[in-house]
């Protein structure tokens, strides 16, 4: 992916590894058994301009493209998949906001989220649904003699619920999809933090119950029945290249501490790195970071030219990227033996994220349903090229 980027990307990218050595690679483990991000490093992310790192400048933000936004998951994927979880949520509500926001919520909303003054959270999975988004039974009703809806519902797995200061909720109005802003202080609203989790032990994730919330109407995003046809989509589109990316620093943790290791550790007269077995693993891993990073850089592209092949681009990014990443965790603990198994490692730390990276934004299973159809449906084209030939 690097050599892809322009200088301009080049340069930001070397910046994000220098903030990332500076002050999350130190500290991540410590966030980890904590299971708690600070709030000072969240600030400086946010002076940074990282929270609002595609939004306008209008808005307050950056204005940067969508292949420095992968970079720069990149790079904080590389130290922390709980931080780097702050990147993905802050943009699937901002860039959703932005898209289907109307100018108040813009004007309210943007430039707080883009200075870090406010994080945001999707409140989209339920306890009993799952990826099953169409089953969600959080509910919104008209209040009699009033504009404002009640909301009543729980959601739970809310990535960063426990620091947000507003969610983008999901639920259904009168069967209608509908998805509205929530400001953490409305009255009726309980975050229940989740704690010992396998990996993103830091991630903030609570359950969220709503329990007759009055939201007023102005802050209806979209209109009923657009929520999951038109706002979702562009909060997971987001969301899986955020994923994607991060997952890729994961990787090319997993496969600079490989080599470094191997390299230094030594078996009598020889290097680990002598031994066939374990340049296999090197091998492949080498390999499936080279072609994670083209995958990811293809979807950031294609996002940014608004091509028609985006959305298949990023499902694949995101699924081939996180499946990656799982294999290149385990084969970095292999290689590394009982050293890789004790919290000293990081290695020990992206192994227990790794896994996580097939859940969020969709499962494995659900990118491969969804690719499936895709690939599918291309045989009409096929046989269109066929006949033309």
């Amino acid at each position: 992916m690097h050599h892809l980027l322009t200088e301009p990307q080049r340069e930001k990218y070397a910046a994000f590894r220098r903030f990332v050595a500076l002050h999350v690679e130190p500290r991540a483990a410590a966030w980890e058994r904590e299971q708690k991000l600070p709030a000072d490093v969240v600030a400086m992310m946010g002076a940074a301009g990282y929270l609002g790192a595609s939004l306008p400048h209008q808005y307050g933000g950056q204005g940067w493209d969508i292949v420095t936004f992968g970079v720069l998951n990149e790079a904080f994927g590389r130290a922390s998949s709980s931080l780097t979880g702050v990147l993905t949520v802050q943009a699937m509500v901002s860039m959703a906001v932005l898209k289907w926001g109307d100018a108040g919520q813009k004007q309210t909303w943007l430039p707080r989220l883009s200075r870090g003054e406010a994080i945001g959270a999707i409140a989209l999975t339920e306890p009993g649904g799952g990826s099953a988004l169409q089953a969600m039974t959080t509910a919104f009703t008209r209040r009699p003699g009033s504009d404002s809806l009640t909301l009543h519902g729980r959601k739970r797995w809310i990535s960063c619920a426990q620091i947000a200061d507003v969610y983008l909720v999901f639920g259904k109005l009168e069967n209608l999809p509908l998805a509205c802003l929530v400001p953490r202080e409305s009255r009726g609203l309980s975050v229940e933090p989740i704690s010992e989790l396998m990996g993103f032990r830091a991630a903030g994730l609570a359950e969220l119950t709503f329990d007759d919330v009055e939201v007023p109407a102005t802050n209806i995003v979209g209109k009923p029945g657009f929520a999951l046809s038109h706002i979702a989509p562009v909060s997971l589109q987001y969301g899986r290249i955020s994923t994607a990316c991060s997952a890729l620093g994961l990787m090319r943790g997993c496969f600079e501490e490989s080599i470094t290791y191997a390299a230094g550790r030594k078996v009598g007269q020889e290097t680990v790195a002598d031994f066939g077995m374990i340049r296999s693993l090197i091998a492949r891993m080498g390999t499936d970071l080279k072609a994670a990073s083209m995958l990811c850089h293809e979807a950031c592209r294609s996002q940014d030219e608004r091509a028609p092949e985006s959305y298949a681009n990023a499902l694949m990014a995101k699924y081939f990227t996180s499946v990656a990443a799982v294999r290149a965790a385990s084969d970095a603990v292999q290689i590394r033996g009982a050293s890789g198994c004790h919290e000293s490692s990081p290695t020990a730390r992206y192994y227990q994220a790794a896994k996580i990276m097939e859940i969020i934004e969709g499962t494995t299973q659900i990118h491969e349903e969804l690719l499936a159809r895709i690939f599918v449906g291309q045989t009409g084209e096929l046989g269109r090229m066929s006949r033309a030939e």
